[in-house]
């Protein structure tokens, strides 16, 4: 394909949740590292991201997705509205490409290019092709993925990984060492707003059971909504752990660097970020994620035994007890897990995902 100008512009489109503007924001830095422009739409979701600003340009568009009937009317109506935007606003802009992460407010800056034949990448950060990105798949030039084996991906994928955050990119090469019988034992507890209920719920009973030469070797941080704070306060209080909770972790490459066994659902971010620093886990797929993407996501984790996996029916304090007392006590089974979590790290998926939408349309990134 022939060569476009020195500064061709890239528009990415993104649904408003970290999910999706995680990937897509790193894309953008790599892009703007050499010097190309930069443009992003996305919903009204992504107002609170604090690094819309490291765009070009933004443009937020409203999407209607609210549930039963009439809002998945709404949500019909929004598209073939963000459509026409979308299409007449390409006339303007004139972009070299379009890269959609997923999401429905995606399907809108995706088609449009489509129609008007600009050539069109799409990036799927779960193990099963989300609907949006299954929509526009077959007319895409592109479709790069995040696990090497994508349920309903199209012939055309590319394996490139999903981008994690820079600052966690420092723990890729740093070895996991697991705890003697002697050594502390430190949890990291990390669910965000899908994984804060239960949580809360369940991991405080099971920890307050261990027996007590096993709690006091216990050092535990826990991700916390504030709303649970107090009632999961409550029950710690009735043990001899060291706990930390907190509703915001502002260092996650030290809690990771520092963590023994980490506790988290499956969402993508998470799944990419375990496997880069090569931290053994419990995983807790969210059960209401849509088509069960999460249960997908780990589902490979399990089978190399990289990560146990619960289902949320079986995460109860007495069932999380039991694997917590024979981790604690087989150390062998973490270092294990650890290693064949390797596997699955990608550190280099920014900068392939970069090289794979610029190769669709001749750009060399140097």
């Amino acid at each position: 394909m022939k060569r476009f100008s020195p500064k061709p512009l890239y528009v990415l489109a993104s649904g408003g949740t970290g999910g999706h503007l995680f990937p897509a924001l790193s894309l953008c830095r790599k892009l703007k590292n050499h010097g190309r422009q930069v443009h992003l739409i996305t919903d009204q979701r992504s107002q609170n991201f604090i690094h819309l600003k490291e765009f070009d340009k933004v443009y937020i568009r409203t999407m209607h997705h609210n549930a039963p009937l009439i809002g998945r009317f709404m949500l019909y109506l929004s598209i073939v509205w963000q459509l026409f935007y979308c299409y007449f606003l390409y006339r303007k802009l004139r972009p070299t490409v379009v890269i959609g992460f997923g999401g429905y407010p995606s399907i809108p800056p995706i088609l449009a290019a489509q129609l008007r034949g600009i050539p069109t990448v799409l990036h799927e950060q779960n193990a099963l092709l989300g609907k949006a990105n299954r929509i526009l798949a077959k007319r895409a030039y592109r479709v790069a993925t995040s696990f090497e084996n994508v349920e309903k991906a199209p012939d055309h994928t590319t394996l490139t990984g999903n981008p994690v955050r820079p600052e966690l990119l420092v723990l890729k090469d740093q070895p996991y060492q697991a705890p003697s019988l002697q050594d502390h034992f430190n949890i990291l507890v990390i669910g965000g707003s899908q994984g804060a209920k239960i949580f809360s719920q369940i991991i405080p009973q099971a920890l307050v059971s261990l027996p007590l030469n096993l709690q006091k070797r216990l050092k535990v941080v826990q991700q916390c909504r504030p709303e649970f704070l107090s009632q999961t306060k409550v029950v710690y209080r009735q043990s001899f752990l060291d706990v930390e909770l907190t509703p915001f972790i502002e260092d996650m490459a030290t809690q990771y660097r520092q963590a023994h066994l980490v506790i988290a659902r499956s969402g993508a971010s998470t799944i990419a970020e375990l496997a880069l620093v090569r931290r053994p886990a419990i995983l807790v797929p969210y059960a209401a994620s849509i088509e069960a993407d999460q249960s997908y996501n780990a589902a490979p984790m399990a089978k190399a035994e990289a990560a146990w996996v619960f289902k949320e029916s079986d995460f109860t304090p007495e069932n999380l007890s039991t694997l917590l007392q024979n981790l604690m006590t087989n150390p062998d089974k973490l270092t294990a897990a650890s290693l064949a979590m390797q596997q699955f790290s990608r550190p280099n998926a920014t900068e392939k995902l970069a090289n794979t939408v610029a190769d669709v349309i001749g750009d060399l990134l140097t």
